[in-house]
């Protein structure tokens, strides 16, 4: 008799007293998880900033400083005769600014040509269309001396794009368990969302 009373009021309590745990999980968020929410905001901004091309795509790129430059390096497909719009989202980017360059070709050739430039890019938001990067490579191609027949037909088949980081000065800070000397990484994030005028 008393296992028939006991255990639906158990269950109740267990009902109840739930959701005030999760409830506390939920306010104990790391930095680092905060900052994931945050990204999220950004990349629904990003996306909004592609009105009134259809979005076609987005790429979070995350990344670490380091005691030296360097590059990270995506590329993008785009159907060729469309107009495209990228935008960029470097809200998540909180310390010194990166460059981003977008070019026709990967890195690994020499032969390649810079379409867009933007440099100390932090805490921001910006687009680019495709048009002004084609006239910028049909440009180059004819100061290479290509023929005016084939470069009236030249298109943009890939985009790659570069987000140069800067070298910074490590920070230290002690372990307050160990007590040691441990480097502090100082992350950043980009968001790219790209989109095409379908008309």
């Amino acid at each position: 008799m008393n296992c028939k009373f006991l255990l639906p009021n158990l269950i109740f309590f267990i009902f109840l007293i739930t959701p005030k745990i999760e409830s506390q999980r939920g306010n104990d968020l790391t930095p680092y998880q905060a900052y994931m929410i945050e990204l999220k905001e950004y990349r629904k901004n990003c996306r909004n900033a592609l009105k009134p091309y259809r979005y076609d795509g987005s790429l979070t790129t995350h990344f670490s400083y380091k005691e030296y430059v360097y590059a990270k390096e995506v590329e993008i497909a785009i159907i060729q005769n469309e107009e495209y719009r990228l935008s960029f989202n470097a809200m998540g980017i909180k310390d010194d600014g990166i460059s981003i360059k977008v070019y026709d070709k990967p890195k690994k050739y020499n032969s390649r040509v810079l379409l867009f430039e933007k440099e100390n890019v932090t805490g921001t938001e910006f687009t680019a269309e495709t048009t002004e990067m084609l006239e910028k490579l049909k440009a180059a191609k004819k100061d290479q001396g290509v023929e005016e027949d084939i470069i009236k037909y030249l298109r943009l088949k890939k985009l790659y794009i570069d987000y140069i980081i800067p070298a910074t000065d490590r920070q230290i800070e002690v372990d307050q368990e160990t007590g040691l000397d441990v480097k502090v990484v100082t992350k950043g994030a980009v968001i790219l969302a790209v989109g095409y005028n379908n008309l």
